[in-house]
Parts: structure tokens; sequence; C-alpha cells
């Protein structure tokens, strides 16, 4: 009869685990190398944001209007000194966009020590009247800056609204809507050109009264449908300037109802008033 033998069994470490070694000293190598590039590339930033050979020797500045070529440096806060390497894009873009005749800025580097800033301005479309002044705004609604003295006034005005924390850069939808008279006025008609709009008024409750430059009297234009308003307004001003009775005109309800009521749903009925209180429809 044989007897079992006896000892220590010794067991084989198997391949899934000499694997796994092996793929942990490929991560650790690679981290090795990561850690060590990073390294160099902060070593070789350093250097070439300190070259003498990428110092920025020109900044062309172009889309200035209203602002200066010396501003827009200004407010870029480029120097002579400054690295191109070491040119923060974002935060320049941000400077110049936080100003307030500037819509857009595009900045871009031209290696290897010339550097490019275009802007684009905001296009003022009418004034907007306060109590704190004049302030310009957009055709988005944007109220942007105020106007000063030298400053081109030639616009429509809006009054009857009150906005807080101006000057600055703040949207207001309340004057969608007296704007978009204004921009057909741009694309014009003989009888109601936009150096005709004088002022519009917004009242409390949203309604818009026209103030032409040439015969200040009221134009009722109510809510809504802007479009179809400034061009049956262009209508009735052309028959009145045919018939010779434009200088007789007192006021004028695009939204005339026997109830005195304005609203876009009113059949696009037309109220002409005279002097001599004789009314035309």
């Amino acid at each position: 009869m044989k007897r079992k033998k006896k000892g220590l069994k010794v067991y084989r470490a198997s391949n899934q685990s000499w694997f796994g070694d092996q793929l942990l000293k490929m991560i650790s190598i690679g981290f090795a190398f990561v850690i060590a590039g990073g390294i160099i590339g902060m070593i070789a930033y350093q250097g070439l944001s300190r070259s003498v050979f990428f110092q920025v020797e020109e900044v062309d500045i172009k889309g200035c209007v209203r602002t200066t070529t010396n501003e827009i440096f200004s407010w870029s806060g480029l120097d002579v000194k400054t690295n191109l390497w070491a040119v923060r894009i974002g935060r320049i873009r941000k400077k110049l966009e936080s100003q307030n005749w500037i819509a857009t800025a595009e900045v871009k580097r031209n290696w290897p020590n010339k550097l490019s800033i275009v802007v684009s301005e905001r296009k003022p479309i009418a004034l907007l009247s306060l109590k704190s002044g004049l302030y310009y705004v957009d055709r988005r609604a944007v109220v942007f800056a105020d106007v000063l003295p030298v400053d081109d006034r030639d616009f429509p005005v809006i009054t009857g609204v009150e906005i807080d924390n101006v000057p600055g850069i703040k949207e207001e939808e309340r004057l969608l809507e007296a704007l978009d008279f204004i921009i057909f006025g741009e694309k014009g008609t003989v009888a109601l050109p936009k150096q005709n709009i004088s002022e519009i008024h917004l009242t409390p409750v949203g309604d818009l009264i026209l103030f032409m430059a040439d015969h200040a009297f009221p134009v009722y234009l109510g809510r809504g449908d802007m479009k179809s308003k400034y061009y049956r307004l262009s209508t009735v001003l052309s028959w009145l300037y045919r018939k010779q009775k434009y200088d007789f005109a007192a006021a004028i309800d695009m939204n005339y109802l026997a109830g005195g009521e304005m609203d876009a749903t009113s059949g696009g009925k037309v109220l002409v008033r005279m002097s001599d209180y004789k009314a035309v429809h």
C-alpha cells in the first residue's frame, strides 16, 4: 500500500495575473510620460512667453466708427511689452464687448509678433428720452449709451418709458413695437420717410402715439401689426397730401371704433380728425 507524499503544494501564477501586472506597469509609465510632458510644456511655454521674439510689435484695429483705435487699444489692456504667447484672447474680447458701443469683437494672433482686432459697433436706430437724459437704442431694443453733446441726434425719439440702471447695456422689450415702426420707416415711402418720424410715445398701457416732424399732430397707432399700420398710414398721408388737407389734420386714429378703443382687431378703420372738427374716414 502506497503512502501519499506530504509537503507544500506550489501553485503557478495564472496568465491573467501576469497581464494585469504588465498593464499596471504600462499605465504607470504612461502617467510618468504625461507628467514629464506637462513639466516640459510648462517650461517651454514660460520660455516662449518671455521671449523678445514674440513681443507684440503691431496691433491692427479695424471697424471703428464711433469709437477710435486708441480707445480700443486702451480697453484691450495691451501694451508694447505684451508677449503674443501670453495674450488672453477671450479676456480681451470680453473687455471690449463690455464697452457700450462694441457689439462684438474678434481678436486673432498673427505670428510671430502681430495681433488683429476687428470690432463691430452697435448701430443706433432711435433715441430714448429719460429723466436722466437721452440714450441710444439699437434695432434689438438694447439701450447701450448716453448721448453726448457732440453726438449725432438725428434719430426718432421714444418717450413715455422709464428705465433704471442707465447708462449701461440693457435690453428693453417694451421698445420693440416702436422700433419695428421705425425700421419700416427706414425702407421708406414718399409719404412717410424715417426722417419725418419725430417721436413715438408709449402710453402706460403700451399703446403707441406717433408725432411727425413736419406737422406734430398725434397719430394713434395702438398696439400690434406695425407693418400694416405703417403702410396704411402712408396711404392716408398720401391722400391728405393730394387733397391738400394735410396741414389741417388734427389727429389720426389708426384703430378707430365707436367706443374709442384701440386694438389690432378693429377692422382697419382709420379716423382723420381735421382742425375744423370735420372727420374723414
